[in-house]
């Protein structure tokens, strides 16, 4: 995820970006930027031994790959160690290609009563995935953009992120 967001992210000139493979930062220091990429063990170590983020500030928190945090020795419980030090109104974004019980039973204790967006195994290949970015300029344009997405699109479920 970090490597396609950061290759995006020449699209996104006003937000700033810190990624953990690649950034370092120095002890004492605070992490200011917006988004901060990093393993479940890096973004724990960097919340709570390091102190270089204050994870009450943290608005949205996102566990891409779900199946394999849980399926990696100690991602699972380093997740719910961060969920644990999150605001209560922090929105939590949950994603995973394969939603097994094991993933099921872990995104209940992460991310309690979830709007759950779901493909049917036939509908899980890429050629069925659409991925549309829209440059807009002002909220007028954003809510324009929307509108013109919803009047175009005729299938009963979608995702939109908008910043």
């Amino acid at each position: 995820m970090g490597r396609a967001l950061i290759s995006r992210a020449g699209f996104a000139f006003e937000i700033p970006m810190k990624v953990t493979w690649v950034s370092t930062v120095e002890r004492g220091q605070k992490i200011s930027e917006q988004i901060v990429i990093g393993t479940p063990g890096t973004v724990l170590d960097w919340c709570s031994k390091l102190k270089f983020i204050d994870p009450k500030k943290i608005k949205v928190f996102v566990l891409d790959e779900a199946d394999v945090m849980i399926a990696t020795q100690g991602h699972q419980d380093q997740s719910i160690r961060i969920q644990r030090m999150l605001p209560r109104n922090c929105q939590m974004l949950l994603f995973s290609a394969t939603f097994e019980d094991s993933v099921w039973k872990f995104a209940q204790k992460v991310v309690p009563d979830p709007n759950v967006i779901k493909l049917k195994r036939e509908e899980e290949t890429l050629d069925t995935i659409k991925q549309y970015y829209v440059l807009c300029s002002s909220r007028d344009e954003k809510f324009q953009a929307l509108c013109n997405l919803y009047g175009a699109i005729t299938i009963a479920q979608a995702m939109i992120f908008c910043h």
